[in-house]
């Protein structure tokens, strides 16, 4: 209940800003983005002109997109395979194969493939704090669907890996971050 709370006041005062701009603009065109529409004293992340992210890797769009919204079908799904060693094993073999050239052996975006990318690849480390009800869901689609919506390089990986691939790097990764707090982001 604390975390609906939580998102509830910036939704509202992002609604707000929205409705007062039209009023005084004339126009009820949205926002072109959630990152651009969030005041720099909310609790998301700043504006691109203030920024407070210090890790590697594009985060605060990744960290918006598992606040406010990931898209149907995407929202609602868990991971079905159960957490054991073969499953690890199977989602290693395929972050090694898929994965680690970018965002690195541990997840932190630091991979040697990306080292050029702009954006970076995705620091996945925070992805250790996030509830896992969301992240199975977020992790399934930014997978599945590639980096398009967040504007990064990233491919699509639905028509090259198995759904029961795409569950299984997911149980890896997961079981395999180092926890958060040994990284600095806001």
């Amino acid at each position: 209940m604390k975390a609906l709370k939580f998102l509830a006041i910036p939704a509202l005062a992002l609604a707000a800003g929205s409705i007062s701009v039209a009023q005084t603009t004339g126009t009820t065109q949205e926002p072109q983005s959630a990152e651009k529409a969030l005041p720099a004293s909310s609790p998301g992340p700043a504006w691109p002109e203030e920024p407070r992210w210090t890790g590697p890797g594009p985060m605060p769009r990744h960290y918006l997109i598992t606040r406010w919204g990931i898209p149907e079908p995407y929202t609602s799904m868990t991971n079905p395979l159960p957490r054991k060693h073969a499953i690890l094993k199977r989602g290693k073999a395929v972050y090694k194969e898929h994965c680690a050239s970018c965002h690195g052996d541990q997840g932190a975006g630091d991979g040697e493939a990306g080292r050029d990318l702009d954006p970076g690849p995705g620091n996945l480390v925070w992805l250790s704090d996030v509830p896992e009800k969301q992240w199975d869901a977020y992790m399934y689609w930014a997978t599945a669907e590639g980096g398009i919506a967040l504007g990064t390089a990233m491919p699509a990986y639905k028509d090259t890996l198995s759904s029961d691939d795409i569950w299984a790097v997911t149980a890896y990764i997961q079981a395999n971050l180092p926890f958060v707090s040994q990284w600095r982001f806001f």
